[in-house]
């Protein structure tokens, strides 16, 4: 589970208790379903009750062992546990699909930003996120340059309706020009025509990628929303954190031109005694009456990055669907295995229940289905049991995977997400039959109904929706991995146990598990993925 809010930290056990009332809380607004299933379901009783406390108990004790070293991302413990999947996988007879024949999906992260990012023009000094912004993302390490001269190019655009570099030069220049696309004073697009506006705007690199084309080495971009564009962009203009990327993402940096976003004030500096004169021509920009203007100034930058890459994998089992057509569409089960590593070599953060507990569920999950498949029962969609790593550092191994996905985003049907599923919480300390459920109807209320009507037929559980509910201050619904397929318009469910005092701490360790709860949810959240895999129609989404 992805740690987001500093407050939890120093929150005594007793007050987060404290806030969780079982007493139906959010409940009242999620009936348990009485309905009679409108259709015949192959049943999973025998394949359910291969997931046991025993077989969880042997995989947990290996995941969370010292030798794991905390299955930090990019660390040797990560590699460790993800073979270790691997080979459960392998051996309960489940084909290789990830990369290359693997079990793998490899993942890049990386970490860009800035050791030194200045500007002067002339003898000024201006700020970054103040004056100025740049995104480390979509500029190439630049130590030093200096400039003498710069072009203004009205909107920086060449479309055959319209064009700024018709009589412009500016290779081996810098250029200069405002954000969007010019607009007519009826309010339409001289662009499109209309009230729409072209890509030209939508897309701003488009525009950068263009001058690069044309030889500028280092483009200026005039914002008019400039306060109200740091507000909005503030995490991908923030130094450091992990992002996922390719080696043939667009974010390549060797594909781009130095860019920098500059406010009006900004822009007066850089034109100089030109910047009326290039007000004055900017209604004539397009045309064949408007003439790019030269600007002398002395212009100092200092755009200089530093970065790191980290790699991970994603583990993946895929148990292909018996049904020829439905075998097309995907049902995924989710958890992360990758937790807080091993800051020196006397403390190692164990992550039994966060989350060794969800993994030992996915992989007795997927060997459910394999038993299954090899008896030609089911399931009759094709089910990947999918372990994660990058969860601690931004839910990044399940960003990578929607980004760069192995199956079809539109063919995948749902995920089922188990982050934290050993332990139980101060609410429940005497009650260990209860799970929470969160996420279920967000997207698609007949995920609800499938997860209500299997707990009231097989498991019989408490289903706790407190932390479903929209205003929780925790924010579960999207702190874990199901969450970025949510995002993408794919209905989650997600099944945890709540927090504890050793939640994030060295402490969380297999003694402190309660083996039969988790063998219970565990099969709750197969005998839901189950269901989806074996309906006749796949989920409706109501909504987004």
């Amino acid at each position: 589970m992805k740690f987001r809010y500093l407050l939890l930290l120093l929150l005594p056990a007793t007050f987060l208790g404290a806030q969780t009332d079982t007493s139906k809380m959010y409940k009242a607004n999620l009936p348990l379903s009485k309905t009679v299933r409108p259709y015949p379901l192959t049943d999973p009783t025998a394949f359910m009750n291969t997931i046991t406390a025993t077989d969880l108990k042997a995989l947990l004790e290996v995941l969370a062992s010292k030798s794991m070293e905390g299955r930090e991302t990019g660390e040797a413990g990560q590699r460790k546990a993800a073979d270790f999947i691997a080979q459960q996988f392998k051996d309960a007879g489940i084909p290789a699909k990830g990369d290359r024949n693997s079990y793998f999906q490899k993942i890049l992260l990386s970490n860009e930003s800035w050791s030194n990012l200045s500007l002067r023009v002339e003898e000024q000094e201006f700020k970054n996120k103040v004056d100025y912004y740049v995104y480390p993302a979509f500029n190439p390490k630049m130590p030093e340059l200096n400039l003498k001269e710069l072009v203004f190019v009205g909107y920086g655009i060449e479309d055959p309706k319209y064009n700024d570099y018709a009589k412009a030069d500016v290779k081996g220049k810098a250029v200069i020009y405002f954000d969007g696309e010019p607009i007519d004073e009826a309010g339409k697009s001289k662009i499109t025509g209309d009230m729409y506006r072209s890509n030209w705007s939508v897309d701003w690199k488009k525009k950068v990628k263009l001058a690069k084309e044309k030889g500028a080495i280092m483009v200026f971009i005039i914002d008019p929303k400039i306060a109200d564009n740091l507000k909005s962009n503030r995490r991908a203009l923030s130094s450091g954190g992990w992002k996922p990327v390719a080696s043939n993402s667009e974010k390549n940096t060797a594909e781009w031109v130095n860019n920098m976003f500059v406010s009006p004030a900004l822009a007066n500096a850089l034109l100089g005694d030109k910047a009326e004169k290039v007000l004055a021509t900017l209604a004539d920009a397009g045309t064949d009456k408007f003439k790019p203007t030269k600007v002398k100034r002395k212009i100092e930058l200092k755009m200089d990055k530093e970065g790191a890459t980290l790699e991970g994998s994603n583990v993946v089992a895929v148990i292909e669907g018996i049904d020829p057509l439905l075998k097309k569409e995907y049902v995924f089960v989710t958890a992360h295995y990758d937790h807080l590593g091993s800051p020196d070599s006397s403390v190692v953060y164990y992550g039994a229940d966060d989350n060794g507990s969800g993994t030992s569920g996915v992989i007795e999950i997927a060997r459910a289905f394999q038993e299954a498949r090899k008896q030609g029962i089911g399931p009759k969609r094709t089910v990947v049991c999918m372990l994660v790593s990058g969860e601690e550092k931004g839910l990044l191994g399940s960003k990578y995977y929607v980004e760069f996905p192995l199956f079809p985003l539109d063919k995948t049907v749902v995920d089922v997400n188990i982050d934290m599923i050993g332990r139980l919480d101060e609410p429940h300390k005497n009650n260990p039959n209860y799970i929470y459920v969160i996420g279920s109807d967000r997207l698609s209320p007949e995920l609800h109904e499938i997860n209500e009507r299997v707990n009231m037929e097989y498991t019989k559980m408490e289903l706790d929706y407190k932390y479903n509910a929209k205003d929780d201050p925790n924010h579960y619904y999207e702190r874990s991995d199901h969450y970025n397929f949510a995002e993408k318009g794919i209905p989650a469910i997600f099944y945890f146990n709540g927090t504890h005092p050793d939640y994030h701490r060295p402490t969380d360790t297999v003694e402190k598990i309660n083996f039969d709860a988790l063998a219970k949810r565990a099969q709750l959240a197969f005998l839901t993925a189950w269901e989806v895999a074996d309906r006749p129609a796949r989920l409706a989404v109501e909504k987004k």
